[in-house]
């Protein structure tokens, strides 16, 4: 009978655990709210953006056009009545960050770039982009998700100047390069309003350097107009994830496409929805030794003269004791010619980076393999100078 107590509170504290250990998967939303644009009911308008957010229950938002009022001192701000009305109703804490980026709507509201999530962020900070129309930036978290540590980063392109959007894209991949490279091996999502369809210059760079775009990944035959949100007939609102074999994309789709009421929607915007799984492959950050052989992707691909290669070698028992194995490294041109050996020793166990220097190399495409035991594995790549 004494015992019965102990078994209800275990109990009770695995319930309520078990969501928490049990969420194998990482739901993204990015969105264009549209301010507090006059005449379009901005408080009725962000009244029905929260419901359908409490019904979709993203892990992680990044909002473009998030206003608020220049007298209010931030207690109208748009991205905070959403964190706050979601924290509210799921019982949790929201943390959102947002970096003003100007005046909108003919100087009536301050505007900013955000990131809202429900789980911790360890470290924020924002990068100032090239001014078009007006000025823009891209706002940045790393966020502790129950998938492992992410980069997220969130921003909103110039929509005068073609030019201006692809500095402001070189910029972004410059500031995304920055910030990953303090968090070797984690997963990095890039959302926002680009002003500029697939097939641009901007979004054609964005590609060319490890960038994926998740609803074209998995719905190749489908063109994701997000634009205007009544009559869709353009794309420029993306989610893209680093090509680095951390995140699976399972799933993606539209959201927030129903009207509040006959002809009115909630935004001029639709948004992205993602969801995204760990790959299995993917080392664990918090891993000293990886379980398994892998060979990942070079980052960036293409390149022109340098990227980096990643792999794993998992622990061995040995004669000696020691954990090593023999591990070759080589890169062959398009004809199976060897043009480089960047690995022939004895690896110890863990994850191994390599700086691959490709200057005395044409431009083209490249093959790197590598055998470490019993295991072969090939990828390609392509240097463009």
């Amino acid at each position: 009978m004494q015992m019965k107590p102990i078994i209800k509170t275990t109990l009770f504290f695995f319930l309520i655990a078990f969501p928490l250990f049990a969420q194998t998967n990482l739901k993204i939303v990015t969105y264009n709210i549209m301010g507090m644009k006059p005449g379009t009911a901005p408080q009725t308008r962000l009244y029905h953006i929260i419901q359908k957010l409490k019904v979709l229950d993203p892990d992680i938002i990044g909002l473009q056009e998030i206003n608020e009022t220049l007298s209010g001192g931030g207690a109208d701000n748009q991205a905070k009545l959403i964190a706050d009305s979601l924290g509210s109703y799921f019982g949790i804490t929201y943390h959102y960050y947002y970096s003003q980026t100007h005046l909108s709507w003919n100087n009536l509201y301050k505007e900013f770039v955000g990131i809202i999530s429900k789980y911790p962020v360890e470290q924020e900070n924002f990068a100032q982009l090239a001014a078009g129309a007006f000025p823009r930036k891209v706002v940045w978290n790393h966020i502790n998700t129950p998938i492992g540590k992410i980069n997220f980063f969130n921003t909103h392109l110039d929509y005068q100047s073609t030019s201006i959007r692809i500095q402001q894209a070189q910029q972004i991949l410059q500031f995304i390069n920055q910030q990953i490279n303090l968090f070797p091996g984690q997963a990095a999502i890039l959302t926002g309003d680009f002003n500029d369809t697939p097939g641009s210059q901007p979004i054609n760079f964005l590609l060319a350097n490890s960038l994926i775009d998740t609803w074209q990944e998995v719905n190749p035959s489908m063109p994701g107009f997000t634009m205007p949100s009544n009559a869709p007939a353009s794309k420029i609102d993306f989610m893209f994830k680093r090509i680095d074999g951390q995140l699976k994309t399972d799933s993606s789709w539209l959201v927030m496409n129903q009207p509040y009421s006959p002809g009115l929607f909630c935004s001029d915007h639709l948004g992205i929805i993602s969801i995204f799984s760990l790959d299995p492959t993917t080392i664990r950050e918090d891993s000293a030794i990886p379980e398994k052989f892998n060979l990942y992707q070079n980052y960036p691909n293409p390149f022109n003269s340098t990227t980096k290669i990643r792999y794993s070698i998992p622990f061995a028992e040995t004669h000696s004791g020691t954990s090593v194995q023999n591990v070759v490294l080589k890169v062959y041109d398009i004809l199976g010619n060897e043009v480089a050996t960047l690995v022939n020793n004895n690896g110890e166990a863990g994850v191994h980076n390599i700086k691959f220097n490709a200057a005395n190399l044409s431009s083209g495409l490249y093959f790197y393999k590598i055998k470490a035991g019993n295991f072969t594995a090939v990828k390609k790549f392509v240097l463009m100078k």
